[in-house]
């Protein structure tokens, strides 16, 4: 991956504050002739990211006083545009537009027919129009990064005018982190699960000695701190992550919290699943990743005491363990700034993300279906609905999700992002394959991916969810496959397994299917064949 750094200022000292993200600068005030002009360094083969950070004061140019229209913004609004649909095979990324807090006309810049404030949002919604409209380009509110530091703190005058930087090296450094974390989000690479513990985390006090009703909970003073912070673990629960409670405490004082206090935000239904006991929260958190079905590389675990923060650290290195804040009034704030970019960033939120609660507490109902039913009989009761959708371009922001998150029943565990599988959709010479799935517990929307080179017959991508692992749907996903390539008039089909760290349960998936093995590489890579006849 290298990235370009485009801009219509001196960005020159945001290169360092990059890193690992490889980068290079254009010239100078060079960013809408690069994204307008065919052979420009941003089309560059070797260029997969282009950044384009701009200052919107100097951007606007005598338009900021009231002296004409805004016509830089409209040009590098056109270039942008362009550039996106000529190469949607690399990701771009643009700042909203965010003028300075100087007003000529004061407080009259609100209802002035010239506003300044009035330009911006139209600008800003032009730009929203072309994410929406382009998938690969990503955008962040610059706004937000100075509401949150102030202008004083991010922009120099002094800079300015002896060498044309607007910035400081505070907003450098705030820029750095923020396009870190914005291209980490295109990869769909973020945590799954945050485990809370409840006692002073959730609410203030012991819940064991207070009683459900005599916590700290409420809409003053600290009990307010502890229901805002509630609201944004809500929040965030919208947003796909799972909510786990690990608690030494007796379940049913949990319980009746839970369901009893009025000022609870959070309730048992908001939670995949809940440990109230005695026993290490270590031991609790590695069966509540077998009861999901998931790694415990992908929890979070806050917790206020020191001691059982340092306990998982030890015995669970791969969870992520940050500090607690020293004051429970910094709860809120901690969350949304510092554990949420870290760990759960997205750029994209799906339908499956907003439902993802839901669906892993009916899976859970499943289980218990499951150990009372053969199989077969399970799969009956189940009432299971699948439906196939082929090269839908609304679905490429889920299915990129997928590639980066389904590592157990995963043939090849190719990683691709959505301007990837923009370019699979609307190639002749691919299919992008979705399996959605319901049954009579709930929907779990998309959870089956294959990804098929037609013009050679093989299966690139082949994966299932973990949520429906064991009910046989990956067989409805292989003969849709299969399919298409015979309707392609091909006579065989290859399917590829490359082993992982997690995939073992897939080892003979394609000889479970009555594919033949050709050879086998040196890293255990595996290549298989079915002959498909003509119907």
């Amino acid at each position: 991956m290298k990235s370009l750094l485009l801009s219509n200022v001196n960005m020159q000292p945001l290169l360092a504050r990059l890193k690992p993200v490889a980068a290079e600068c254009g010239g100078y005030n060079s960013l809408i002739a690069d994204l307008a002009t065919a052979g420009s360094a941003a089309t560059a083969q070797d260029i997969t990211h282009v950044l384009c950070v701009s200052d919107t004061d100097t951007m606007m140019a005598d338009a900021l006083y009231g002296d004409g229209a805004p016509e830089q913004c409209e040009m590098f609004l056109a270039a942008l545009d362009g550039f996106c649909r000529r190469h949607p095979e690399k990701t771009v990324v643009a700042n909203t537009f965010c003028l300075g807090s100087n007003r000529a006309l004061g407080f009259a810049d609100l209802i002035h027919r010239n506003s300044l404030k009035s330009v911006e949002t139209s600008l800003n919604d032009r730009l929203v129009a072309l994410a929406k409209a382009n998938a690969n380009l990503l955008i962040f509110d610059m706004e937000l990064l100075f509401r949150r530091y102030g202008e004083e703190a991010l922009l120099s005058g002094a800079l300015w005018y002896a060498g044309r930087i607007r910035h400081t090296a505070r907003m450098f450094d705030v820029l750095g982190a923020t396009l870190r974390q914005l291209l980490a989000t295109r990869s769909q690479a973020c945590r799954k699960v945050l485990v809370l513990d409840l006692d002073n985390t959730l609410w203030g006090g012991l819940v064991g000695e207070l009683g459900a009703l005599g916590v700290a909970l409420g809409e003053d003073g600290s009990g307010r701190a502890y229901r805002d912070f509630q609201r944004s673990l809500k929040a965030l629960q919208r947003t796909g992550v799972l909510l786990v409670a690990a608690s030494k405490n007796d379940q049913a004082d949990v319980e009746e919290i839970l369901d009893e206090n009025p000022a609870m935000i959070l309730r048992r239904e908001d939670f995949a699943a809940i440990a109230a006991n005695w026993e290490p929260k270590a031991e609790n958190i590695v069966r509540i990743a077998e009861e999901l079905n998931l790694g415990t590389d992908s929890f979070v675990f806050i917790d206020d005491n020191p001691v059982e923060r340092d306990l998982v650290r030890k015995f669970l290195p791969e969870v992520a363990v940050p500090d607690f804040p020293d004051r429970v009034e910094n709860l809120q704030n901690w969350l949304m700034r510092e554990v949420v970019p870290a760990y759960f960033g997205k750029y994209t939120v799906t339908a499956e993300d907003e439902a993802k609660t839901e669906q892993y507490r009916a899976n859970t109902a499943r289980q218990k279906l499951a150990a009372s039913f053969d199989l077969d009989g399970y799969l009956r009761e189940l009432n299971i609905e699948c439906n196939i959708h082929v090269d839908v371009a609304g679905h490429v922001a889920r299915a990129a999700q997928m590639t980066q998150k389904t590592n157990q029943f995963n043939l090849t565990t190719r990683r691709y992002d959505v301007t990837d599988l923009a370019r699979f959709v609307e190639s002749t010479d691919h299919a992008v394959l979705m399996l959605d799935y319901r049954d009579r517990f709930g929907d779990e929307g998309s959870v089956g991916l294959a990804i098929v080179d037609l013009a050679h017959g093989r299966i690139d991508t082949f994966l299932a969810s973990c949520r429906v692992i064991g009910r046989k749907v990956e067989q409805h996903l292989l003969d849709k496959a299969v399919e298409l390539c015979r309707e392609r008039g091909l006579h065989k089909v290859i399917g590829e397994y490359v082993p992982s760290r997690k995939n073992k349960m897939v080892a003979s998936f394609y000889e479970d299917h009555g594919f033949k093995p050709l050879w086998t590489n040196s890293d255990g890579a595996v290549t298989y064949e079915k002959s498909i006849d003509a119907r």
